[in-house]
């Protein structure tokens, strides 16, 4: 399926993957970011940024999770662009510190970063919590 947005270009059908949320799973997201992104021929410059901006969005939502629960990962590409979703269950309420050091390099590594939190949600036993950046392609 190809969706299409005026503003960001073609996209295509998203990549979505749910892994534990603790850092043993890391490289597995890592992994399938760098894959997906080489395949649909990002530099190579891109490609260490986007992997590294997708490991600083998902340990920060690592660091708050609630025992047991899992991130889920969206990447969706554009001809423009990439899009990140990381999201999962926090165990206490807040967001980030966006004066933190991975909160600014999040901000250095990609061109919009932006993070949510919903209200304590029971049926889950925490706060709905993501973070979701976008790369621009062929950006200097």
């Amino acid at each position: 399926m190809i969706n299409i947005s005026a503003e960001q270009g073609l996209r295509s059908t998203p990549v979505e993957i749910g892994v534990a949320a603790t850092v043993s799973q890391l490289p597995i997201v890592r992994g399938l970011a760098e894959t997906l992104v080489l395949l649909n021929d990002f530099t190579l410059d891109e490609v260490a940024d986007i992997r590294l901006a997708v490991d600083e969005a998902c340990s920060t939502l690592i660091a708050v999770a609630a025992p047991g629960t899992t991130l889920q990962c969206r990447f969706t590409v554009g001809d423009k662009d990439l899009v990140v979703r990381i999201s999962g269950v926090a165990a206490t309420e807040g967001l980030p510190d966006q004066r933190s050091f991975g909160w600014h390099v999040l901000r250095t590594l990609t061109d919009e970063v932006d993070a949510a939190q919903g209200s304590y949600d029971p049926k889950v036993s925490g706060y709905p919590s993501s973070v979701e950046f976008r790369r621009v392609r062929g950006k200097a």
